[in-house]
């Protein structure tokens, strides 16, 4: 497996601030959701998983109304979730990136249909998952984006960053100074130094 994988080398839209901008995302959500986890009245990890997975889809689905590069994928199944950044399908799961769930090693219909769209992306072309990792409170610890071979191998991961914008840095770079040409007098020549020098010596005298 591929833990240097550079997914914008081979996806050139699949930028480091597109990809933060999903994780940050997921990992909101999951943090705000926890923090309704209500055992003590009936929530069990089942119902909490099912919300965050609700609320994700619609974080993502809301961003898409701003973000131009990102899109929804028509899936069949009304509860699977597909997303796309500048065409690529990619979906997300809560796991470790070597070993994703069976239902995510497998490329969905709307996956197929997708990839038919976007050119450069045959159909049995390696697939893109995000993997959610979760530390022991259960908040998002790590988002790697997983590129997955057609047995369901993890070929290569990437670890994405969190809060990552666009760079807005402009160098510095001093102004111009505007010289005035230099301005140079003609040297005086022998006999011009020795006249001046009769004419002060008379003028002394």
């Amino acid at each position: 497996m591929d833990d240097d994988f550079k997914p914008y080398d081979k996806y050139p839209s699949l930028t480091d601030e597109r990809l933060s901008v999903i994780a940050s995302a997921l990992r909101d959500v999951r943090k705000n959701t926890l923090a309704l986890y209500d055992p003590l009245n009936g929530d069990n990890e089942w119902s909490h998983g099912c919300r965050v997975y609700v609320r994700s889809c619609f974080t993502i689905r809301e961003l898409s109304k701003k973000q131009l590069w990102l899109s929804l994928v028509a899936e069949a199944p009304k509860l699977r979730f597909t997303f796309a950044i500048d065409g690529i399908p990619i979906r997300f799961y809560k796991g470790a990136p070597d070993d994703p769930p069976d239902n995510y090693l497998i490329t969905t219909y709307g996956e197929l249909q997708q990839r038919q769209l976007f050119e450069g992306l045959r159909p049995l072309d390696k697939i893109l998952r995000l993997a959610i990792e979760t530390d022991r409170e259960g908040q998002v610890s790590t988002v790697k984006l997983v590129e997955l071979d057609e047995a369901g191998e993890a070929v290569g991961v990437h670890l994405v960053p969190f809060g990552t914008a666009p760079s807005n840095v402009v160098p510095i770079e001093t102004k111009p100074v505007d010289l005035a040409p230099v301005e140079l007098e003609p040297l005086e020549t022998e006999e011009e130094q020795q006249d001046k020098k009769k004419e002060k010596k008379k003028k002394t005298q």
